[in-house]
């Protein structure tokens, strides 16, 4: 799965950031005309005053809504929000006599299925976050550079220290191949102050990365509740939910490992018996087996592929890793 491209995603991003602009791109996709694949003819017009009604109804979640509320909310459309869409090409404006009716344009982040998806609820009222945790991860992630920053976290397993993360992003960012090794200093030193005072604590208040401001150390929050949400994992972040989806090296490598010795594991554990002799050893009790070492020998086994818990929840794997003598 890829990312859509920077420039639509950005646009998509900045729009949607804005709640009273979902509620009126949702207002409008409810309304539309699906029986035809012409957008144009497609989509319903609306009125201003009844997109404006609309939209302080889900705003305020109540069916009834006050002139006041009515007004304020059609003064910020009128003057703010359709202006926005019109100038990117989400929607139309069409203006007789005395009334202004809007309907949806063609244009490609209308189609994008995450667009949809978030729009389908446009309060968050079905997603495990509240809507407020909506709007600061969409408003975090309208910066390309706070999507990048991601991008390198998910590479990263644990944390990184601000300065190697700001390595990373002047590379990633660099349109002519930029390594790492061709990072100079003065341009890792802008990315970090611009990480410390301005993307890192977005990004953190969203809930996206960990970060600790005093050590200066940051790392991806993977087990952030936005990781369960479709529009996100498809869209702004979707190359990055795709790289935590893969295991790790260490982790394919443990898989293997488990694989091929958990059987022997479980049957030595089967018929390993009781421990009973000890010896004291500084702090330590070291256990030892009661069976002789021919029987050992002839099962085919060394006490070091055997691992025995003290009473004290220490182990040892065998002689080759006790430090005094066995009995």
């Amino acid at each position: 799965m890829s990312t859509p491209p920077s420039a639509e995603l950005t646009t998509a991003l900045d729009v949607l950031a804005a709640p009273r602009r979902r509620y009126l791109l949702a207002t409008l996709l409810e309304s539309e005309d699906t029986t035809s694949t012409d957008r144009s003819s497609a989509s319903k017009r609306s009125s201003m005053e009844r997109l404006a009604i609309d939209v302080t109804t889900v705003e305020r979640d109540c069916p009834i809504v006050t002139n006041e509320q009515y007004e304020r909310v059609h003064t910020d459309l009128i003057h703010a929000h359709v202006p926005r869409l019109v100038d990117a090409g989400l929607v139309t404006r069409r203006t007789d006599g005395n009334e202004t009716t809007i309907a949806l344009a063609e244009h490609p982040v209308l189609e994008s299925e995450w667009v949809r998806s978030l729009l389908a609820d446009p309060t968050g009222e079905t997603l495990p976050v509240d809507e407020s945790t909506v709007d600061r991860t969409l408003e975090a992630l309208r910066n390309p550079r706070r999507r990048t920053v991601c991008a390198v976290l998910s590479k990263r397993r644990g944390t990184v220290s601000v300065t190697d993360l700001a390595a990373a992003v002047v590379a990633r960012e660099g349109s002519d191949g930029t390594r790492l090794v061709d990072v100079t200093g003065p341009e890792c030193s802008t990315v970090s102050a611009a990480l410390v005072h301005e993307h890192l604590p977005v990004l953190s208040e969203a809930g996206l990365v960990e970060y600790d401001a005093e050590a200066t150390q940051v790392a991806l929050a993977t087990d952030a509740p936005q990781w369960r949400i479709d529009w996100v994992t498809e869209g702004p972040l979707a190359d990055v939910a795709d790289l935590l989806r893969r295991p790790s090296r260490r982790d394919r490598r443990s898989d293997s490992s488990g694989a091929s010795d958990g059987a022997t594991t479980e049957s030595a554990a089967a018929d390993a018996p009781a421990p009973t002799a000890s010896a004291a050893n500084g702090d330590r009790m070291l256990w030892t087996l009661a069976r002789p070492r021919a029987d050992r020998s002839e099962a085919g086994e060394s006490s070091s592929s055997r691992e025995i818990t003290s009473p004290l929840g220490e182990s040892s794997a065998g002689s080759d890793q006790q430090d005094g003598p066995s009995t």
